[in-house]
């Protein structure tokens, strides 16, 4: 697919069939995140966790339900879900901005791969301090999740978004 393509498939998936991921699309989403820019380049800064644990990702609604006393699934049953972390060596000004261009790339990589994705802060930040998941999901302690995503095959067929002029554009020439 080309880079515009790609483009114009990156959508918000919020609904997949249960069907997996296969290795290689999920080597393919890894590879794409290792060539996220990150500040200074400091790729020490981060910690990728690649989930399709079913009871991980139990563990992750079931603690995302105990801290908001919400019901719904966080992760709209993605049976993928790739943890974006900081470590104890990530730059405490930029953490969040490398870790957006991290999922930014794993993002259009699923699009690239007719897969469907979806970026998610707010069960991460809603869990962050749960430790049940965290260990169950091998994250160090001094692991700091950020964000993450969900990934999957959409339940919808997945259709090229039409060009839009989403932001205002300023020319200085």
């Amino acid at each position: 697919m080309e880079f515009f393509d790609a483009l114009h498939m990156r959508q918000s998936v919020r609904m997949y069939t249960e069907e997996k991921v296969g290795k290689e699309d999920v080597a393919a989403l890894v590879e794409a995140a290792q060539l996220a820019p990150v500040g200074m380049h400091n790729s020490k800064g981060y910690l990728l966790t690649v989930i399709s644990s079913e009871n991980v990702l139990g563990l992750m609604k079931e603690a995302f339900r105990k801290a908001t006393g919400k019901e719904n699934d966080p992760s709209y049953g993605a049976p993928l879900f790739i943890l974006v972390s900081k470590t104890e060596d990530a730059i405490e000004e930029i953490a969040k901005y490398d870790a957006a261009c991290i999922i930014e790339n794993m993002h259009l990589a699923a699009a690239a791969l007719g897969l469907g994705s979806v970026y998610i802060h707010g069960m991460i930040f809603s869990i962050r301090g749960e430790k049940e998941w965290q260990k169950a999901a091998g994250l160090p302690e001094s692991a700091v999740p950020l964000c993450g995503l969900a990934v999957g095959h959409s339940a919808q067929p997945l259709h090229a978004r039409p060009l839009k002029d989403n932001f205002k554009v300023n020319y200085v020439e």
